[in-house]
């Protein structure tokens, strides 16, 4: 079995380093709150920062309609191919938190060929981002 690349690590630890780069994807995404929002989840642990070599991810368990997701709330990889570098490892905590499906919501449009290459399937829109989706188990 292949090791995770994967580092859940203290969010106090790196929250003024990741500010700025929050802060950016945010402004991107339209969400101009997007770092107070993670930065009150990671510091009340309902959501999680995981480092990687070359990034980093923050994942937010959450429920819709009492079933239970993975939020990728962020994520910047700077190496390139993070989706399919990385999609497993997610996928294999997703699956140890019983998790019914990943989701994630990104302005870039390169994903719109990319993702579905890889089983996500687009799920609408919210806000002017797109909604992906990657089901673990049954829809």
């Amino acid at each position: 079995m292949e090791k995770s690349h994967l580092q859940c690590v203290s969010w106090p630890k790196h929250r003024d380093r990741l500010k700025e780069p929050i802060t950016r994807i945010g402004n991107i995404a339209n969400d101009p709150h997007l770092y107070q929002k993670i930065d009150k989840a990671c510091s009340n642990e309902r959501a999680f920062l995981f480092l990687i070599p070359d990034g980093f991810f923050v994942l937010w368990p959450r429920y819709i309609n009492r079933v239970p997701y993975i939020e990728v709330t962020v994520a910047s990889c700077h190496g390139g191919n993070a989706m399919i570098r990385y999609q497993h490892h997610i996928k294999r905590l997703a699956e140890k938190g019983n998790a019914s499906f990943i989701e994630f919501l990104t302005a870039r449009k390169g994903f719109d060929k990319l993702a579905p290459k890889h089983g996500w399937r687009r799920f609408g829109a919210h806000n002017g981002l797109s909604v992906w989706r990657y089901f673990i188990r049954g829809e």
